[in-house]
């Protein structure tokens, strides 16, 4: 065992995920089984790592905002110095196009989320095995073929196609596995549903005779299950007491810790700053800018976790009157600031007061926030009736906008589009947006482009 922890730990793996959780996961992984492993978070930092120093593999996600998985394995195999490097990629392979596309920039693997650790470590160490084939592999086939209707040239050396195609087959055979269990399931239940069918019929033609015992039973059984139905309610309510319980219980103890980070930080900052070179105090303020942040995670987090179970107080709202509440809120510390605002008149709803408040300072906060970069922000709010049951309301802005192909990250939890370095922000407040939007019985959804602003909408039913 130590000379295997030993030999991995020679092995470099540069690993390429624009999610911190899931980056965070891989390098757990790996990290566990002694791989050195070093991290980007996306291609065009990748490829900055890689003129700095070559590593042993690259294990890189698909899609990623600046430079995608594909296009960096395509730079990394037309690089003289770096197209020998082994490369797998994070996909989950829904479309038998991935594997042309994987094939015509020369990936060496395909690993499908959500993986098995025990099968992303079996794929990492059958590539390192078969490492030494690739010098005997190196004469690119240059092979143009047609696909769903396109046409594609592929680079790749017959190892590579091998690997790729054997990934795509056990992933086949693994899912053809499943099939046969799901059938073999659907058989059993089948047959138990014929038994109980023919058992009910006998006890069915049997209780036609019974009747009044029949009804007596039917109702029995709905005094039962109303019990059951009262005992499950009181199981939610106390479970969404010990949830809250539990969140106010994270939070103090997250927030324990942090303050004696943020003290002992600013007593540093206070007595032994002028004893420190530049690279210290930089470190220090790296500290004092974390502490914050985790700060306000925290905040974010059990602001969160409230809005699922708060009880909802409907009463009729002006969405007008609510709009402005927010836009005096938001323009009040920066009034020197070029703001064209559009603000159509907006309906009366059904709704919490106080939640839907929040729903319209996070999207207009999101606005302001986005448009900072521009010599003027121009910012629309209005209405629009799509269907005779909704009401749709919009806030549109010509700020920097975002990439339609993550538009499905944009209402998770702690996922963002730009960097902290560009944009301040928690991940937290479209979440917010989408689960109190959702709790009223509506939508949320957003349109827009990189540089071409954006517009975000959500829906509430008509009274």
């Amino acid at each position: 065992m130590a000379e295997n922890n030993a030999t991995n730990d020679q092995i470099g793996i540069l690993v390429v995920e624009d999610s911190p959780t899931q980056a965070e996961q891989l390098r757990y992984i790996l990290e566990r089984h002694f791989y050195r492993v070093s991290m980007a978070r996306n291609g065009q930092e990748a490829l900055a790592l890689l003129n700095q120093e070559k590593p042993t593999m690259v294990v890189s996600d698909v899609l990623m905002p600046v430079l995608d998985g594909y296009e960096l394995c395509r730079r990394i195999r037309s690089d003289k110095n770096l197209r020998d490097l082994p490369v797998i990629l994070l996909t989950s392979l829904s479309d038998p196009e991935d594997v042309v596309k994987g094939l015509e920039c020369g990936a060496d693997n395909f690993i499908t989320k959500p993986y098995d650790p025990s099968y992303l470590l079996s794929r990492v160490e059958y590539m390192l095995a078969n490492e030494h084939l690739r010098q005997y592999e190196s004469t690119n086939m240059g092979v143009e073929v047609y696909f769903a209707g396109r046409k594609h040239f592929i680079t790749s050396d017959r190892l590579q196609i091998l690997n790729l195609l054997l990934s795509t087959y056990e992933l086949a055979v693994q899912k053809n596995r499943e099939l046969s269990t799901a059938q073999e399931e659907l058989r059993s239940f089948n047959a138990r549903l014929e038994e109980k069918v023919k058992e009910r019929t006998i006890a069915l033609e049997s209780e036609v005779a019974r009747r009044k015992q029949a009804e007596e039973e039917i109702r029995s059984l709905n005094a039962q299950l109303e019990q059951r139905v009262l005992g499950r309610t009181r199981q939610l309510e106390e479970a969404n007491r010990e949830l809250e319980a539990f969140s106010y219980s994270v939070s103090h103890d997250l927030r324990a810790p942090l303050r004696h980070i943020q003290g002992f930080t600013e007593l540093l900052q206070e007595n032994a700053v002028s004893s420190l070179d530049e690279k210290s105090r930089h470190y220090l303020r790296s500290i004092a800018e974390s502490a914050t942040h985790m700060n306000s995670l925290i905040d974010n987090l059990l602001a969160f976790s409230r809005l699922g179970h708060a009880e909802m107080q409907k009463t009729r709202v002006s969405l007008d009157q609510l709009v402005q509440e927010a836009v005096t809120e938001l323009t009040h510390d920066d009034p020197e600031r070029t703001i064209l605002w559009d603000i159509q008149p907006l309906p009366e709803v059904e709704g919490d007061r106080f939640m839907l408040r929040l729903v319209l300072v996070n999207l207009i906060s999101n606005a302001l926030k986005f448009t900072r970069t521009r010599p003027e922000s121009n910012i629309e709010i209005g209405t629009r009736t799509d269907q005779e049951n909704e009401k749709v309301i919009f806030v549109r802005d010509n700020g920097v906008g975002f990439d339609m192909r993550y538009v499905d990250k944009l209402f998770g939890i702690f996922q963002r589009l730009h960097r902290a370095e560009e944009f301040e922000g928690t991940g937290v407040g479209l979440a917010s947006v989408r689960r109190i939007i959702h709790r009223h019985g509506g939508r949320v959804w957003a349109e827009g482009s990189v540089d071409g602003g954006a517009t975000f909408y959500f829906t509430l039913p008509t009274a």
